[in-house]
C-alpha cells in the first residue's frame, strides 16, 4: 500500500459508516399504535373565546349589591357580594370587588380606579349607600379573561 492509501484508510477507519437505507428521522417517545389523530383540522386548534356568549348583567349585579349592602354592612361585604354575583356570570369573569366605608360627619372622600380592559366585554357598577352616620360605596368590576 502506497501512503496515500493509508493515510486515506486512518482517516475513514475512524468515521462509522451510515448504511443508505437509514432515515434522519428518530423519535424519543414510543407513540401507541393506532393512535387516531382529529381527522377535522378545526379539531386541532386551541379555541380562544375573546367575546363573551353574553354581557355582564349590570342591573342585576347592581340589585344584588343593594340587597346585601342593605342587608348586612360588615366586613365580610366585599366576599359577600362577589360570592352572590359569581352565579349570574360564567368562568370567564374576573371580579374586582372595592367597597369603602366611612363616617359622613366632616369627611370628604374621593375614590378612583384604573384598569386596561375591553369596553365591549369589560364593565362595572356601583351602589352607594348612606344613612344618618355613615356611608358605603361598594364597586364592582368585572373583566372578562380571554
Amino acid at each position: 500500500m502506497s501512503k496515500e492509501d493509508l493515510q486515506r484508510k486512518s482517516r475513514t477507519s475512524s468515521q462509522i459508516p451510515i448504511p443508505r437505507r437509514c432515515t434522519s428521522t428518530w423519535t424519543t417517545k414510543k407513540e401507541p399504535r393506532g393512535q387516531k389523530f382529529p381527522s377535522n383540522r378545526d379539531e386541532q386548534l386551541i379555541h380562544y373565546q375573546t367575546i363573551p356568549e353574553r354581557r355582564f348583567s349590570t342591573d342585576r349585579a347592581h340589585e344584588i349589591i343593594k340587597h346585601i349592602v342593605d342587608e348586612r354592612l360588615e366586613t365580610e361585604l366585599s366576599d359577600c357580594i362577589k360570592t352572590a354575583v359569581k352565579k349570574l356570570l360564567n368562568d370567564r369573569y374576573k371580579l374586582v370587588c372595592y367597597v369603602a366605608i366611612g363616617q359622613l360627619k366632616d369627611s370628604v372622600v374621593n375614590c378612583s380606579s384604573r384598569a386596561i380592559w375591553s369596553p365591549s366585554s369589560d364593565t362595572f357598577t356601583e351602589y352607594i349607600y348612606k344613612n344618618r352616620s355613615l356611608f358605603a360605596v361598594c364597586i364592582l368590576f368585572a373583566v372578562y379573561k380571554e
